[in-house]
């Protein structure tokens, strides 16, 4: 067999989906897989070097594995995702709702749980809502890269990049809250967001940040802990109508990632449907 032929089988046992590719959501696993064998060989064939120096490998078969195009359109997309986003007076609502109502539908073991991170989860929650960061540039931000006074954060992109987010005002209450309170801790952790578990204190983790807001948002209305970027990009460009404030806000190099929120919930098209 052909290192083509282990490369292939590989991603077909990785991802046992690809005979039913009609769903985008084996499509999508299946393109993750093959943009990591694509990325190891670009490694082998392009920056390594023997004792002879050569490159470890001199073929490229991962050339002839090509990514997958999903079969749908942006309308199609931005239906789906469309009711998965708090959107309008619903981001208000959402977090009034973790501040007032979340604790009486849960038990008096979580409620405890609740009332000693309250602070944390309602500032994260919010600054998810208000800046449309990464789950990662959460995890990133340390204790004084948040400025108050300027409504701005640092933060490091993915692309290791620095960048200076503003942060809309809606959230300046819970993250200022939050702020005082994480201040008067007696720590040597620098990140901004922390968790307490067992008297040892330690920057919060992807997964924790994840499962809070699909804890919040699923008592609220929905599962929405892929979106809640969405959430934000999506009210942006509503108020703005500019894909460039939009992409600079997220942090994109380029205003095409963006085109999706020009097709959710667009006012002027649904009252042109109802004059027909």
């Amino acid at each position: 067999m052909g290192t083509y032929e282990v490369t292939r089988a590989f991603v077909i046992t990785k991802n046992p989906l690809e005979s039913k590719c009609g769903s985008n959501t084996h499509t999508s696993a299946l393109n993750r897989t093959i943009a990591a064998i694509k990325s190891l060989y670009n490694y082998l064939c392009e920056q390594t070097e023997d004792s002879n120096g050569n490159t470890y490998m001199t073929r490229n078969v991962s050339r002839l594995i090509h990514i997958r195009k999903k079969s749908e359109t942006l309308h199609y997309r931005a239906a789906q995702l469309e009711g998965k986003l708090f959107l309008g007076d619903e981001t208000k609502a959402f977090l009034e709702f973790v501040e007032q109502d979340y604790e009486k539908s849960v038990s008096n073991r979580a409620k405890t749980s609740f009332k000693k991170n309250k602070k944390r989860d309602l500032a994260i929650l919010s600054f998810f809502l208000s800046s449309g960061l990464r789950c990662a540039e959460h995890v990133g931000i340390n204790f004084n890269d948040l400025n108050l006074e300027t409504g701005k954060v640092s933060v490091m992109r993915k692309e290791g990049k620095k960048d200076v987010v503003p942060i809309a005002h809606f959230s300046h209450k819970y993250i200022t809250d939050y702020y005082e309170a994480r201040s008067s801790l007696n720590t040597d952790v620098e990140a901004l967001f922390i968790t307490d578990y067992n008297q040892t204190i330690r920057k919060i983790s992807n997964a924790s940040i994840n499962k809070l807001v699909a804890k919040y948002s699923e008592a609220y209305k929905v599962r929405v802990t892929p979106h809640t970027r969405h959430t934000f990009a999506t009210r942006l460009y509503n108020v703005s109508h500019s894909q460039v404030l939009v992409s600079n806000q997220l942090g994109h190099s380029s205003t095409k990632p963006t085109e999706l929120y020009t097709h959710i919930v667009s006012a002027e098209a649904k009252d042109a449907l109802r004059k027909l």
